[in-house]
């Protein structure tokens, strides 16, 4: 089946498009054929459209004057008692592998390369080689319309609203779209100026990837952009009901931190507010973030004078760490990170391979257990040894407790223990949530520790703190506890050093550090660009990750990349049978460290209950 089309989306005029379109199970060697005669420069452009569990659901193969659009079925894999048509779908892969997709003759270029070939080995267990990541070229966010912009070469060459509507809308999810769109991936990688700064980005080539490797990149590729997909396009953001109006942008507080206004370029805010007669709806977008403060420029004036509801549409953009992630997995992806040679990263994705530890810069000696506070018992003591123990075997370590077994006091003995002999070795500690970071910090000031510094993002100062803390009480008397207890949060502010303080140097960072060799944060934190004034002071060697169980395993790779050259210790303690890892429930595959066999046999077990929990 084939039609004539032409393109909108590059400033010129350009000869007419054929489209080619065949379900998987028809594809041929003629049709592939008559898409490689009129391939020029050895560019072929490719795009992909996705179903809603992030699944290929059609691929286009692209030249300048011709599209093949190959769909592919919901069942990848037809019924084994099919036979001729199994033998079909697979006869077709072979084909479109051989010709296209390992042809050396053939460059392959896509905005989302990492993308297309994880997706090829997850659900057609297909490699591509020569593969060409068009969007490696641009600074600008890769989700954001400038990015796409860039690697199409600039915005005065394109129609920059079609290009929006093709790429951003339901528009490019048809199978005219997505033929358009492997189209300008090949416009775009012939323009003179832009195949020059194509040829110095890695290629992709995973047939040349172990079957192992490959596998734990594509699950934690696909694991990624379903997390990605789950995000909400319609957040109600808690605010109070009193505002301000200056200079045509709405001044709004916010209420709670999991539903805060962000500042953000592609979301907009709705804003319902009531008077004496009417409700009124306006919209605008976010000029300003300060804390719990937040500005909107309005579109059109507000009236009345109290706040109904305010309404953040449009999906978030990746968050620092999650666009980390995505880049680690691409530069594996193009053999530009030794990831998949790490021993950490074999001892968690890959238990067929041992790992090979660095031989230590010094010898170390035994550390011996040190909490004054009061007695351990015998798990919790086999536990801390294990966290001071230098030994190879000891390298990754895994402690599960139920509540009230003393995880977080296992977390402050180590510290201690670490403090009062002396070493030099740092500790980084680490958890999801503010609040499992804070009751860290809590532990260790009760413990008499005030040797660290808590690193936390400029969103969450002390204005959120005393709320935050409000959220977790249970009732008044509750609150009143807190207040009661007001000069350890004193204590802990003290302690605390913004992200929008950051931006300092070497000297200023060490007067601010002082003697802290503990460095207490979100594990969000690590992927924030601005912490390596600290880093050069305070190297992550060791890390303990606390509620473990609640953190999915691929959020581990930005600190496994980012530090491969200081780590030498990773600790994770938290309770399997308490929260799973965000969006395991729509995504069964998402997994903690205490869900790998390998891993979960050499747990330790805290086994004494020290609390009573009602």
């Amino acid at each position: 089946m084939s039609h004539i089309t032409s393109q909108n989306l590059f400033i010129g005029d350009f000869p007419p498009i054929t489209v080619s379109q065949c379900i998987e199970d028809a594809l041929s060697a003629q049709l592939l054929q008559h898409l490689s005669d009129t391939v020029t420069g050895g560019v072929i452009g490719v795009s992909a459209t996705f179903r809603e569990r992030c699944e290929l659901s059609s691929i286009a193969f692209s030249t300048l004057s011709r599209v093949l659009v190959v769909h592919i079925p919901k069942s990848h894999v037809p019924r084994p008692k099919d036979g001729a048509k199994l033998q079909q779908v697979f006869r077709g892969r072979a084909l479109l592998q051989e010709r296209i997709l390992l042809s050396p003759n053939f460059q392959k270029h896509a905005f989302r390369m990492d993308q297309i070939a994880t997706a090829l080995y997850s659900d057609l267990s297909l490699c591509i080689d020569d593969g060409v990541d068009m969007l490696s070229v641009t600074t600008h966010d890769r989700g954001s319309l400038q990015a796409l912009m860039d690697a199409m070469g600039g915005e005065t060459t394109l129609y920059k609203g079609n290009v929006k509507a093709l790429f951003f809308g339901r528009e490019g999810n048809t199978a005219s779209g997505v033929a358009l769109r492997a189209w300008a991936t090949c416009r775009a990688a012939m323009i003179p100026d832009m195949s020059r700064r194509f040829s110095s980005i890695s290629r992709i080539n995973t047939s040349a990837l172990p079957k192992a490797h490959l596998t734990a990149l594509a699950k934690l590729f696909r694991e990624g952009e379903r997390l990605d997909a789950m995000k909400p396009t319609h957040v109600k953001n808690e605010v109070q009901s009193k505002f301000t109006v200056k200079k045509g942008a709405v001044n709004l507080t916010c209420s709670r931190f999991p539903t805060r206004i962000r500042p953000t370029s592609n979301q907009v805010i709705q804003i319902e507010t009531r008077g004496t007669k009417t409700t009124t709806n306006v919209t605008g977008r976010v000029h300003k973030v300060s804390g719990r403060s937040a500005r909107v420029v309005v579109n059109s004036p507000i009236e009345g004078d109290e706040i109904l509801s305010v309404t953040t549409i449009g999906k978030e953009l990746p968050t620092c760490a999650e666009s980390f992630r995505e880049g680690v997995i691409r530069k594996a992806l193009q053999n530009a990170t030794t990831l998949l040679s790490q021993p950490f990263f074999k001892s968690v994705w890959l238990p067929g391979e041992p790992p090979l530890w660095p031989v230590p810069k010094a010898q170390h000696t035994k550390t011996l257990v040190y909490f004054p506070g009061r007695a351990l018992n015998n798990s919790q003591e086999k536990a801390v040894e294990t966290i001071l123990s230098t030994s190879n075997k000891d390298r990754l370590v895994t402690i599960q407790g139920p509540p009230g077994t003393g995880k977080t006091t296992v977390i402050a003995a180590a510290v201690l223990s670490h403090d009062y002999a002396k070493s030099n070795r740092t500790i980084w500690i680490a958890a999801q949530s503010n609040v499992a970071v804070k009751n860290i910090a809590e532990k260790l000031i009760k413990e008499g520790f005030d040797k660290f510094k808590l690193l936390v993002s400029k969103d969450f100062h002390f204005d959120w703190w005393v709320l935050f803390l409000y959220d977790i009480c249970v009732g008044s008397s509750a609150f009143l506890r807190y207040c009661r207890h007001e000069h350890l949060y004193e204590e802990l502010e003290a302690r605390l050093i913004r992200s929008d303080l950051f931006k300092m140097s070497v000297v200023e960072a060490s007067r601010l550090l002082l003697d802290s060799k503990v460095i207490l944060c979100t594990l969000s934190m690590f992927s924030n660009p601005n912490i390596d004034v600290f880093l050069r002071i305070v190297p992550v060697e060791m890390v303990i990750f606390d509620e473990a169980s609640q953190i999915d395993s691929g959020d581990y790779l930005p600190v496994l990349h980012r530090f491969q050259l200081t780590l030498s210790k990773l600790v994770f303690i938290g309770d399997d049978k308490q929260l799973p890892p965000y969006g395991q429930e729509d995504i069964p595959e998402l997994r903690s460290v205490f869900e790998f066999p390998h891993l979960r046999k050499r747990a330790l077990f805290l086994d004494t209950q020290c609390m009573q929990f009602t």
